[in-house]
């Protein structure tokens, strides 16, 4: 079994050896032609923008490619129209009326070409059941359209929401822990978040609640989503066939995501405004045997602590309170070492990530001292108080200072600006 720890440091040569494939991929891409930055992203198998920028500007140091007029292509090529670009269909990517999605949850849907995609693949009959783990976005799409089909997710908000919008058949769960289910589907389709672990909670649900014969459609991160992927992927196959699977067809690139309110903003700290660029690949399945894993279950990831749920607006605030320091005065600083107040990386590998306490779906990410007092503040502004109220209702409860008042008013209207809303 491929070891799920696998780390950066434990291969030094990991990271230059994805700058090396990554390199490959881009020069390749513009030996056809000239191409936007965009539409760069969004062929480089995976690769984050920004590493693909770091990478084009090496290039560009060393002479092999230029930029003019927004167009990259090799040196001493002639730009020429027409080029490639992103089809503009891709920049939309509806919420589905769904809560706006949050880093914590490793929250990204699909775009409003893939779920049509995924209908017309999942060509299951009126007899046949589809379980659909960890996209609710594609749950309520193939409901919509007549399916039988039932969703695994574990996102309180969502299952909410959606019991809420008169559907049936939800099912809140943590796939990362051990469950048990009665086999009883047809078609799976899971969407974990892109990390070994994950893949191994998710396909290890899917082999319980699938038939003999029964198809499982799953999300694949690409080769260069980052340099452990390559390992990653090999850990996917293994997994499966250890769990009975046999892949039965790749499709590349075929699932687009919808880029989140959070990364979008990540991305526009680094000065980028790109449109839908995230593609996953599509590996499908086939349960012929169905025999457990001679591996343990695997860990759950920790999210840092315990996370409080706030809506405000459009938004979701979450709050850890758990490893704060309550005897300092309320203060609050940017997680962000360049000091602004939205992180410019969500990635797990992120060194600011840890610190973070206070982070919203729009990706304001902060270290809060003392954040029950803006737990407690939120709830009452979520709940109908008009801001100022809550101020003054807190600000005596927790004994804060005159200089605390200011600092947690401040801090309401950053969150309160963020979400559309007004003081009063």
């Amino acid at each position: 079994m491929v070891n799920l720890t696998l780390q950066l440091s434990d291969h030094p040569k990991l990271e230059e050896n994805f700058r090396f494939e990554l390199k490959n991929v881009l020069l390749n891409k513009l030996s056809h032609g000239p191409m936007s930055l965009e539409s760069l992203v969004s062929d480089a198998e995976g690769a984050y923008p920004t590493d693909v920028i770091s990478v084009l500007r090496m290039l560009s140091a060393n002479g092999r490619v230029l930029e003019a007029d927004g167009l990259w292509c090799l040196k001493d090529e002639v730009i020429a129209t027409p080029v490639k670009s992103v089809n503009p269909a891709s920049k939309t990517g509806p919420l589905e009326g769904l809560p706006e999605p949050h880093p914590l949850d490793f929250d990204w849907r699909f775009t409003s070409t893939t779920l049509p995609f995924l209908r017309k693949l999942i060509n299951a009959t009126n007899r046949e059941s589809v379980a659909v783990l960890g996209a609710p976005s594609l749950y309520k799409h193939l409901a919509d359209s007549g399916l039988s089909v039932w969703l695994f997710d574990k996102n309180t908000r969502i299952v909410e929401h959606l019991r809420k919008s008169g559907y049936s058949h939800l099912n809140e769960v943590d796939l990362m822990t051990p469950l048990s289910f009665s086999p009883q589907f047809h078609w799976v389709m899971a969407d974990p978040p892109w990390y070994p672990e994950h893949y191994e909670g998710f396909m290890r649900a899917a082999t319980q609640l699938m038939l003999p014969g029964g198809k499982l459609l799953l999300s694949v991160l690409p080769r260069l989503t980052r340099p452990t992927a390559s390992s990653d992927r090999a850990f996917i196959i293994e997994l499966a066939q250890n769990l009975g699977f046999d892949l039965v067809e790749i499709r590349p690139a075929a699932l687009g995501y919808a880029s989140p309110p959070f990364e979008a903003e990540a991305l526009r700290e680094e000065g980028l405004v790109l449109g839908n660029w995230r593609r996953g690949d599509l590996f499908k399945f086939l349960l012929t045997s169905n025999k457990p894993s001679e591996s343990a279950f695997p860990a759950p990831y920790d999210n840092e602590g315990e996370w409080i749920t706030i809506s405000l607006g459009m938004t979701t605030v979450r709050i850890n309170c758990r490893t704060a320091d309550e005897t300092l005065a309320f203060s609050f600083r940017p997680a962000s070492s360049s000091g602004t107040a939205r992180l410019r990386s969500v990635s797990r590998r992120s060194p600011s990530r840890s610190e973070v306490n206070v982070w919203t779906s729009r990706n304001i990410a902060l270290i809060v001292s003392k954040p029950r007092v803006l737990r407690d503040a939120l709830t009452e502004i979520s709940q109908g108080s008009i801001p100022s109220q809550s101020l003054a209702t807190v600000g005596p409860t927790h004994n804060l200072t005159k200089d605390e008042t200011t600092k947690l008013h401040e801090l309401l209207v950053l969150l309160l600006q963020d979400a559309g809303l007004s003081w009063e």
